[in-house]
């Protein structure tokens, strides 16, 4: 299975100092993210809100960040307010693309550790955590766009566990509400970065009241829809949907209680990434 994924834009970041000034925006380790290595990153707020998500690939002494299209030019455009000195370039690849690659009889993977970086084989594909492959290169190299095999990339995704920020949910959450520092996405000895007192502190007090969990509903439902108990209290929301799986975001609270949308009609939860309280 291969599929253009059009949910995502591609930024290259080049320049002597690319790393260095990564590593001093993004969540990861990117100063010690080798050629032909890829890993998962943040960028959040002061306020340590995950304002997106995105895989930086090193390949060809650049610096490759795969994020949702929506975000890519706003994303852009506040990394460029801090380059101040830095020897760096940042630009958008508007006629690059991102495709990706799946077996016929892939079977979701949840985390079960994290993964700080993965391999980038000969064939540039960046070989992910949940079995599935993404390749970056110019679009008219990429394979055609089949949206049925995009709806099966993005529901492996989510019953993996592995979620997307967009526009719609950029600075909602801290990363760890989205389970980024167990797949990898946050590098706690790295040093400082935006919004690392913020998300340290919520790691090593145990501060954070919400999490990711994986459910089933009879119907495919929006980003952002709200997620209620029986009393019609607000349990959480959706970030991710497709083919009636869901990613939600909840409080550990109400995560033991029956949930329900709006309506009534059941979450069934298939896993969740935080211990119920």
């Amino acid at each position: 299975m291969q599929t253009a994924l059009p949910f995502f834009s591609i930024l290259r970041v080049t320049g002597e100092d690319k790393a260095t000034f990564l590593n001093g925006q993004l969540s990861n380790d990117i100063k010690n993210l080798a050629e032909n290595q890829a890993c998962y990153a943040t960028y959040n707020t002061p306020q340590g809100r995950v304002l997106a998500n995105m895989i930086i690939a090193h390949q060809n002494n650049a610096l490759f960040i795969i994020i949702a299209k929506d975000l890519a030019e706003s994303i852009a455009k506040r990394l460029k307010m801090f380059i101040l000195r830095s020897k760096v370039q940042i630009e958008m690849l508007d006629d690059w693309g991102v495709s990706g690659s799946l077996k016929n009889n892939a079977q979701p993977i949840l985390p079960n550790q994290a993964t700080l970086n993965f391999p980038i084989d000969q064939e540039n594909n960046i070989h992910l955590p949940h079995s599935g492959c993404l390749n970056i290169a110019p679009k008219e190299q990429l394979p055609i766009y089949q949206p049925e095999y995009e709806q099966r990339w993005q529901q492996h995704e989510i019953q993996s566990g592995y979620l997307w920020i967009s526009a719609k949910t950029s600075g909602a959450w801290v990363a760890q509400m989205l389970n980024q520092h167990n797949i990898g996405a946050i590098h706690f000895r790295k040093g400082c970065y935006v919004g690392q007192e913020i998300i340290a502190r919520a790691q090593y007090l145990g501060q954070v009241k919400r999490g990711l969990a994986i459910a089933k509903h009879s119907k495919t439902l929006n980003t952002n829809s709200k997620i209620y108990n029986q009393q019609q209290e607000e349990a959480g929301e959706i970030i991710n949907s497709c083919n009636n799986w869901h990613l939600l975001v909840l409080k550990h609270s109400m995560a033991k209680e029956p949930l329900q949308d709006e309506e009534g009609n059941a979450f069934i939860v298939h896993h969740f990434f935080f211990e119920q309280e």
